[in-house]
Order: structure tokens, then C-alpha cells, then sequence
């Protein structure tokens, strides 16, 4: 699950920021960096970037600048916006929303870009952290699924959307997350927007993470509560001090405290016994987000929970099955009876949104009783080794510091930071050409003029693919770092 935008000049500010303003371009720039009369962009160089190429253009804008945009046509305003990214998409250095051509989740793969270039080479996009999706068992499940239930849900859970397989599947994660009551939902996201969608008022006060996933503050947005506070990440003190003060001055409503059991774009996991105590002492109540770790992480696949003994011992968690469970789909689990039943007609993403369709409860089913199984903690062995060797190779140097910062714990997820946008676009350019896929995230979800990539991985990569990987990621980024200091204005061009 992806982080929530951060501020973009007060990451720590209280409030969630519902509009970011337009970073203008620099004296000189036209608008998105393109050349005057309108001339086409060239595709990109060997070394990632143009004559003339984007980041020589003075423009640092990136995707959060035009998350609000103004005007007094609610259409027309928002041109901008493709006038700046289209260029960036020509030179190949753009990214988003790219066609995948192979099977999804394969440790190689093959993707097409939105001008038909195709890219091939190690998969490090995939959310398939056990290798399920291409389970026997899970494909003989959905078969199975489809012949005795067919293929759509056919309404709401309330009204009747769900098979005797989403009860399976609730007993499934029941045991996996040691709670008694499991409601589903369509997605991880509607999971983590629903959960707050349920459970805050706008009288009430949450304190969050600033780093929690985007569906939780569009969860907190939505119950237009202004009582929100939103601390540094994985801040233990900052949520006591924010607690003593709440209860403070309010004796008589509500506290909510939303974290995450393995932050995404960090890989870094908090103090959860230390949070439950806090929260107790101050009658809040604790939701933690474990989307990235259920399943994959702790004794069992249990998660980092059960890992600090805090299995089952939670006040409520969510959770995506999209990660580790082969298909989409989403949780909340609780030990209480009262929240669960509150749960399924209060929070709206349940109670209006069709159900899971049986394919996918008897997938993420199929795929919880192997995570449960010998098998399931062989692949968890397996993707924690390939961890280990992407971790260790990407710190792998001839000489001098890696041009990039790892962070993090091992994990499914290995975040890669890189101090400057534009060697972080370009960098991913050259890694596709040369055969790796990776993504790349930046501001609002990383601190402004930084990119970040999100290196994920399966247990069916193989060591090797993941040593390519690292030298062609290394060797992308310290090529386009050059790049941006010493190539000429006036050097010719190669399209790719």
C-alpha cells in the first residue's frame, strides 16, 4: 500500500493536506519544460537524458505539483498537467502506467509503454511476494470457484454478495492474524478507508503516522474531523506527547492512533507493544495497516505482530490481499464481535461496494492455508534469502560509497533512495533499456526534488537475476548522476 502525500513544505504539519500547490516553472521555462513552438521531445540518450533534456530545463516539478490545480474551467485547467508529463513520457523517463505483456507476476517480465516501446528483464514490480499467483493449487481453486459459483459476487455483502468461500476465507485470516471476527472487503484500500470511515467521527481525534498509506488519510479526509494530528514517522515519543495533551483537554471523545506494521517505502516496522501500551494508557484505540507483511513476515507468516508478541493482541488491523495472496481483495480483524458488526454497515466501502467475486475469496483462500503450510514458510525462507542478496549486492561497490542509499530492514520491499529527481527518472530509463524493471516513486510520497525506488521482490527471483539487477541499477544511477553534471547542451542525440 502506498504512503499518503506529505506536506510539501511542512511534512510534520497537523492536518491532512487536501491541496498542494502548483510549483511554477523557473524564469525562462515554457510550461512543462518544452521547447517553444511546441517541437516534439527526443526519445532518450544513452546516458538517459537529451540535448536540451529535462533536467537541464531549471523545471523540478514532479507529479504532487499539479495535485491542485486552479482555474475556472474545471476541464480545462487541467492541460498543464499533460503538457508538462507527456515530454517526460517520450524520453522514457515517465513510468507510470505501463502495459504488462507477460505473465504479471514472473521474476523476468515484459512491459509496453504508453508509445508501444516495449521493455524486458528482471521483475522488480511485482506484488506477488510468495510466487502464489502461479500456485497450482490456487489456479485449481479458482477453477473450482468458477464452475460452482461463476465469476461476479453479484451485489454487496449485505445484499447477499458473498459465498460460503468468504467464510472460509475469514476463518483463514482469523488464525493468520490471531482475531476472532474478519470482515472483507473489494480491496486493501477500501480496507483501510473503510476502517476509518467506520470507526472516527468528525468529534473524534486521530493521530497518525505521516507516513501511513494514502487510503487511510483519504479515510480521515472523509470524516472531516479538523481534530487530527499527524506525527514523524515511527515517533514513539511524538504520539505519547500528542496523547497526553489530547486527553488533556478532552476527557470525553474518542482517540484513534493509525500505523502500519511494515511501512512500504521504508521497510521499517514500529514498536507495536510499545504503541498498544500508550494507546491503553490513554483509552485510544490502536489500528495498525499490515498489508506488507501478512503472510510473508514473522513466525509462521503471522506477521511483524507476532514477531513483538503481539499476536492476536492488536486492537483492530487491516490488511491487503494483493501483496502475498495472489488476487486483490482486503481485511479488517478485531477481536471484538460489537466492531465487526459495526464495521459491515458503517464503513461505506463494505456495505456499498460489491463483494469479493468467489474467484478471487477462493484464490487468496487457496492461498492462505499454503502460507500456513511447511510450503508457505519454505517460500517465506526463499524470499527473505533473495533479500538478503539484492540488499548485499546493491551494497557492492568498486570503490567509494554506493550512489544511492538502501533502507530498511529485509523485507519483501527494498527501498532505494536517490538525492536528485532527475538522475532518479533517467537512472530508471537506462535500468529498463539494460533490462531491469523498477518503478519509480516521488514527491508528494517522497520529500520534494528526491526519487525513490520501490524494489520489490518475490521468492521465485533467482539470486543471480537479482546480482544483474543491482550492478545494472548501480551502474544506471551513477551514469545518469554524470550525466546531469557533464553533458553538454550541445551533445547529439540518440533516440532509443
Amino acid at each position: 500500500m502506498w504512503p499518503a502525500p506529505r506536506h510539501p513544505r511542512h511534512p510534520h504539519r497537523k492536518g491532512i493536506p487536501m491541496e498542494i500547490p502548483v510549483d511554477r516553472p523557473r524564469t525562462g521555462d515554457t510550461l512543462g519544460g518544452a521547447p517553444p513552438g511546441g517541437a516534439s521531445r527526443p526519445r532518450v540518450s544513452h546516458g538517459g537524458l537529451s540535448q536540451g533534456g529535462l533536467s537541464h530545463s531549471g523545471d523540478e516539478r514532479s507529479l504532487g505539483s499539479f495535485a491542485s490545480l486552479r482555474g475556472r474551467h474545471l476541464l480545462d485547467r487541467l492541460t498543464p498537467f499533460e503538457q508538462w508529463r507527456r515530454p517526460h513520457a517520450e524520453q522514457g523517463v515517465w513510468g507510470y502506467h505501463q502495459q504488462t505483456l507477460s505473465h504479471p507476476f514472473t521474476p523476468r517480465a515484459r512491459t509496453r509503454d504508453e508509445f508501444g516501446d516495449e521493455g524486458s528483464g528482471v521483475n522488480l514490480l511485482t506484488q506477488d511476494y510468495l510466487a502464489l499467483s502461479s500456485h497450482p493449487a490456487v489456479h485449481e481453486a479458482i477453477t473450482a470457484a468458477l464452475r460452482d459459483h461463476g465469476p461476479h459476487s453479484g451485489g454487496s455483502p449485505a445484499a447477499a454478495g458473498d459465498t460460503p468461500l468468504a467464510e472460509e476465507l475469514c476463518g483463514q485470516l482469523a488464525e493468520l492474524t490471531g482475531m476472532r471476527h474478519v470482515v472483507l472487503f473489494p480491496t486493501g484500500w477500501a480496507a483501510g478507508f473503510g476502517a476509518v470511515n467506520a470507526l472516527a467521527r468528525r468529534f473524534d481525534h486521530i493521530v497518525v503516522d505521516e507516513l501511513v498509506h494514502a487510503c487511510v488519510h483519504e479515510g480521515v479526509a472523509a470524516g472531516r474531523s479538523t481534530r487530527i494530528t499527524r506525527t514523524p514517522h515511527l515517533d514513539h515519543g511524538a504520539v505519547h506527547r500528542a496523547l497526553r495533551r489530547i486527553r488533556a483537554e478532552d476527557a470525553a471523545n474518542g482517540i484513534l492512533v493509525i500505523t502500519e506494521s511494515l511501512f512500504s517505502m521504508n521497510s521499517d516496522t514500529p514498536d507495536l507493544a510499545a504503541l498498544q501500551r500508550t494507546c491503553h494508557e490513554y483509552d485510544a484505540v490502536l489500528l495498525v495497516d499490515q498489508a506488507h507483511d501478512i503472510g510473508v513476515l514473522g513466525p509462521g507468516g503471522r506477521g511483524q505482530a507476532a514477531g513483538q508478541g503481539m499476536h492476536g493482541r492488536l486492537d483492530v488491523v487491516v490488511g491487503s490481499m494483493s501483496k502475498a495472496f495472489a488476487t486483490n481483495g482486503g481485511y479488517l480483524a478485531t477481536n471484538s464481535s460489537s466492531v465487526a458488526a459495526y464495521v459491515r454497515y458503517f464503513a461505506s466501502t463494505h456495505m456499498f461496494s460489491s463483494a469479493l467475486t468467489p474467484l478471487q475469496t477462493a484464490g487468496a483462500l487457496a492461498a492462505a492455508r499454503i502460507m500456513r503450510s511447511d510450503e508457505g514458510q519454505r517460500l517465506r525462507d526463499e524470499l527473505l534469502r533473495n533479500a538478503g542478496v539484492l540488499r548485499r549486492e546493491l551494497a557492492r561497490t568498486a570503490s567509494g560509497p554506493a550512489p544511492y542509499t538502501v533502507l530498511g530492514v529485509p523485507s519483501p520491499i527494498v527501498p532505494v533512495e536517490i538525492d536528485s529527481l532527475a538522475v532518479g527518472r533517467a537512472a530508471m530509463g537506462v535500468a529498463r533499456r539494460d533490462g531491469v524493471l523498477l518503478h519509480l516513486v516521488e514527491f508528494p510520497v517522497v520529500p520534494r526534488g528526491r526519487a525513490r525506488y520501490r524494489l520489490q521482490l518475490s521468492s521465485a527471483h533467482r539470486p543471480e537475476d537479482l546480482a544483474l539487477a543491482a550492478r545494472v541499477i548501480r551502474e544506471a544511477v551513477a551514469s545518469a548522476r554524470a550525466d546531469t553534471t557533464t553533458r553538454p547542451e550541445d551533445s547529439p542525440v540518440k533516440r532509443r
